[in-house]
């Protein structure tokens, strides 16, 4: 094999391993809780329940999947895997227990 076909194929290969580690990394859940009038939310995932604030982009509904970067806090543009739309959120707090996000939820919307 030529020197130059074995550089161009451990490049793809770079390439193909960042963005399969960064597909890897994103959250993916499903909107549980919505207060009509409030912009602010929960999603249920694998490690637990998160509180988001909606700031733009497409307004998910219940039961909505959600894929992205939503498990740190701060802004971030994500996908609503549903809706097949983007949507910025802020992610307010998350890996929280059913309770501790429906308390958090009811506070933010009163």
């Amino acid at each position: 094999m030529s020197r130059q076909f074995l550089v161009s194929l451990s490049a793809a290969l770079v390439v193909v391993l960042f963005f399969s580690a960064t597909r890897a990394s994103a959250a993916k859940g499903t909107v549980s809780r919505k207060i009509s009038g409030c912009d602010y939310f929960t999603v249920e995932t694998l490690m637990g329940y998160d509180l988001l604030e909606w700031y733009g982009g497409h307004d998910p509904d219940r039961g909505d999947v959600l894929v992205g970067q939503y498990e740190s806090y701060g802004m971030h543009d994500i996908y609503d895997d549903t809706a097949d739309e983007e949507l910025t959120i802020w992610v307010e707090d998350y890996g929280l227990s059913k309770e501790d996000a429906l308390d958090k939820l009811v506070e933010k919307c009163e």
